[in-house]
């Protein structure tokens, strides 16, 4: 029944209710509307129970076992060692029918390996420890199969086997901490939740005629007051929407430290569970903009090594798997002491980059400036002029960019600061790394530069601009403690 009440969801109860008003004024005959409309229901409800009725999936000999197809079958096997982590979500729709949905991801896998619609939390909680912690469960219980109907037996065989009391929670944020949130937000992030409703104002506005009054206003004296007015709605509005948003995803927002890891659970109408062990966290990105200083708060996201984006390769970071916003000092000092597992860190970042960035970045806008304001000036005359204001500026912004931005390197941890009007910063153990590349361009090779890049199963950590000699020295140490430390880094 859930998967009935998911497809009419995705076509939309908006448009279906428009579809059979469209039908019913064409059709002159409703009970042939309405056999119709029976006979179609009838075939989803037939489909939907078939997938259900194939779809199977059982933990035997620490695997997950998953088989579904209608016409053909389909068998797909996933060791729980690769299980990066099993999320947990219900939405609201789940919430009507008491069921969540489950997600595994596992290492290298751009998508998610595994996806259960609808199941019973028992069984989603079950799975969830059992991907955390597969050690202790393989030498505490039998293999189990994990179809439907088998909520208890699974339950049972998949209990944690430490004691509920040895749980902490980290981070808990509370309803004060959630506007503070959405009052620091961009104001007008809040107004892409009207998109819909907009959608159905302009829809209902094209088949009712609304009449529109005539009436005359002085464009000068309307612009005087009304513009201002306009401007100040926009943004109570937006930020309003931002404070709903916010309650919305971070109603009861929770970080738990389990002996399996972290497990960060939120929601209000659509509640979420998302797990992952200590190991599996490749980097702690702490990020701070100009709004949240204001309160003294920062977005700490703890990255995984699930989901990679899939130009990871050429620097762009990983999905995190446990994102935590609105943190204090004190939230920010201990999921940083967890995510180390024990490690002291990078604790000063005295280190810069050389200042000959400033030419670079600079030299390059020029280039790009000049070359646009010939190819637009038999266009425009002279106003392609004006951009010749972007050079000062960029030459602004990547001065302090570059005067602020510092990095280290200690015996078990490298991180790096970015900063402008907010600051970015990541930090990473060393024997969490995969392989350290330092490269020349051409323009480092002449000044005796070059950039480091620190490639872990969750990302990249890269630092640019820094001397030859301070980049060699920083490669032989991580690959020195990546080669000689043996505790487990995914």
């Amino acid at each position: 029944m859930f998967l009935v009440l998911q497809a009419v969801r995705s076509i939309g109860i908006l448009q279906i209710v428009f579809g059979i008003g469209f039908i019913l004024s064409r059709s002159p005959s409703l009970p042939a509307v309405l056999i119709g409309a029976t006979v179609l229901v009838l075939i989803a409800l037939v489909i939907s129970l078939l997938s259900w009725w194939r779809y199977t999936f059982s933990v035997q000999e620490g695997e997950l076992r998953v088989e579904n197809g209608v016409l053909s079958k389909n068998r797909l096997v996933i060791p729980l060692d690769r299980v990066q982590g099993v999320s947990i979500q219900q939405k609201f729709l789940h919430r009507l029918v008491g069921l969540v949905e489950v997600t595994a991801d596992t290492a290298g896998a751009a998508l998610a390996e595994f996806n259960l619609a609808a199941v019973k939390r028992p069984i989603a909680e079950a799975l969830q420890v059992a991907a955390a912690d597969q050690r202790a469960v393989a030498t505490t219980a039998e293999p189990a199969t994990l179809a439907n109907g088998a909520v208890d037996a699974v339950a049972e065989a998949f209990t944690p086997p430490v004691a509920e009391e040895s749980e902490r929670v980290v981070v808990k944020r509370t309803p004060r901490d959630i506007v503070k949130l959405g009052l620091t937000t961009f104001p007008l992030a809040g107004l892409a939740l009207l998109g819909p409703l907009v959608a159905v104002a302009l829809e209902f506005e094209d088949r009712v005629d609304i009449p529109t009054p005539d009436v005359v206003v002085d464009p000068g004296i309307w612009l005087v007051w009304a513009v201002p007015l306009a401007v100040i709605a926009v943004v109570i509005l937006g930020l309003t929407l931002n404070v709903a948003q916010s309650f919305l995803r971070l109603w009861d927002l929770t970080i738990t430290r389990t002996a399996s890891g972290l497990r960060r659970n939120a929601g209000l109408l659509s509640k979420s569970s998302t797990a992952s062990s200590i190991p599996r966290i490749q980097i702690v990105r702490v990020r701070q903009s100009w709004s949240s200083r204001v309160v003294n708060m920062a977005d700490v996201t703890l990255v995984g090594v699930n989901r990679l984006s899939a130009a990871a390769a050429g620097g762009a970071i990983g999905v995190g798997p446990i994102s935590v916003p609105g943190c204090s000092e004190a939230d920010v000092s201990a999921l940083r002491e967890i995510a180390l597992d024990g490690a002291l860190g990078v604790t000063s970042l005295e280190r810069t980059v050389s200042s000959a960035i400033v030419f670079k970045e600079t030299r390059n806008t020029t280039v790009v400036v000049i070359l646009s304001i010939v190819g637009l000036w038999f266009i425009a005359a002279w106003w392609p002029l004006l951009l010749l204001i972007l050079i000062p500026w960029r030459w602004g912004v990547v001065r302090r960019q570059a005067r602020l931005r510092r990095w280290g390197i200690s015996h078990d941890a490298v991180a790096d600061r970015q900063q402008f009007i907010g600051w970015t910063s990541s930090e990473t153990l060393l024997r969490k790394i995969n392989s350290v590349t330092v490269h020349q361009s051409l323009f480092e090779r002449k000044r005796d530069l070059a950039t480091i890049s620190f490639v872990l199963a969750g990302g990249v950590v890269s630092i640019g601009m820094i001397p030859f000699e301070q980049a060699k020295a920083a490669r032989d140490r991580a690959l020195y403690v990546a080669e000689t430390d043996r505790r487990a880094f995914m």
